[in-house]
């Protein structure tokens, strides 16, 4: 999302990557030798053809030059810098253009009934327009400065004409509105591109609403297909919960009658514990009676032996 990183655009398969060319442009007197001017290219390799395109337009400028004159002037290395760098943009923009086509055309073609996979997709293209929107903001400032340095090369020319003519002898009086005409051309193609990136900031805008209008058509049924699928849950939720009270209501009465029958056992444990003190007592009775009647025989029987003791003493007497 950092506009001053690299933008990859998957569509066109290209890498736009940040680019400058620097240069610097000498020289001496009308017979001091030839100038000099040192070109610092800072464009990325990856694109070789347009790294390399600034060098080989210079050098086709300065074979196809007839006039010594003219070879001289710093316009041509200016006009090749502007060129090339009008190209680049040129390539940059219309890169873009291919991305947002192939965006477009993606969101117009989709199944809008394919439901939560194409929301996922759409997550990932709104997070790739937004980050071609701040690239595309990010690009209208260095446009902007493009301009300047445009104008400037252009009040360049205008303030050293003078100074090339009589003192350098590098251009004629005539070359001044030639040089003009060609900074008026890079100017107008400028324009173009400026206009055309307002194009593409206005294009994102479109596809986000593209977008968010399939997001919403792919969310509508998904929230209705959600709610009938929550009133199944709440009406099976509700459907348990009687079933949960009828439940609690048979578990009450069972709980009640569990309760009755304990009592009850209670109850008749409590008998059965008065039944068997009562037992345990009548067998106390039982044993003492039973002891008792051992008793009374065993005083019967010695009594019923001392009468036979007595009888058979008095017989003895009787028969002394």
């Amino acid at each position: 999302m950092n506009p001053i990183n690299y933008l990859h655009l998957d569509g066109p398969n290209v890498d736009v990557r940040g680019s400058k060319i620097a240069l610097h442009f000498w020289a001496h007197g009308a017979d001091g030798g030839s100038p000099k001017a040192v070109v610092f290219n800072f464009q990325d390799g990856r694109w070789k053809r347009v790294v390399e395109e600034p060098i080989f337009r210079l050098r086709d400028s300065y074979q196809d030059c007839q006039s010594p004159r003219l070879a001289r002037d710093p316009i041509h290395l200016q006009m090749s810098v502007f060129n090339s760098a009008l190209r680049w943009w040129n390539n940059s923009l219309s890169s873009v253009d291919d991305q947002l086509i192939t965006y477009e055309e993606a969101l117009l073609r989709q199944d809008l009934t394919a439901g939560g996979d194409l929301l996922k997709l759409n997550a990932k293209t709104n997070r790739s327009l937004h980050c071609i929107a701040a690239h595309l903001q990010r690009y209208d400032s260095e446009l902007q400065l493009f301009s300047n340095i445009l104008e400037q090369a252009r009040s360049y020319n205008l303030t050293c004409h003078r100074y090339f003519v009589r003192l350098l002898a590098r251009r004629s009086e005539q070359d001044l509105d030639w040089a003009l005409t060609a900074l008026g051309r890079v100017e107008s193609m400028l324009t173009a591109l400026r206009t055309f990136r307002e194009e593409l900031q206005q294009k994102v805008s479109n596809v986000m609403g593209l977008l968010v209008d399939n997001n919403k058509a792919i969310s509508d049924p998904l929230v209705v297909q959600t709610g009938i699928m929550m009133h199944k849950i709440l009406e099976t939720s509700r459907d348990q919960a009687k079933e949960s009270l009828n439940i609690a209501d048979q578990t009450k009465h069972l709980t009640e009658q569990m309760a009755k029958v304990l009592h009850e056992t209670q109850k008749e444990t409590e008998a059965s514990r008065q039944l068997a003190i009562q037992s345990q007592r009548l067998s106390e009775e039982m044993m003492k009676d039973s002891v008792a009647m051992k008793t009374v025989r065993l005083v019967s029987h010695g009594l019923d032996l001392l009468s036979q003791s007595i009888n058979i003493n008095h017989a003895n007497e009787i028969n002394y």
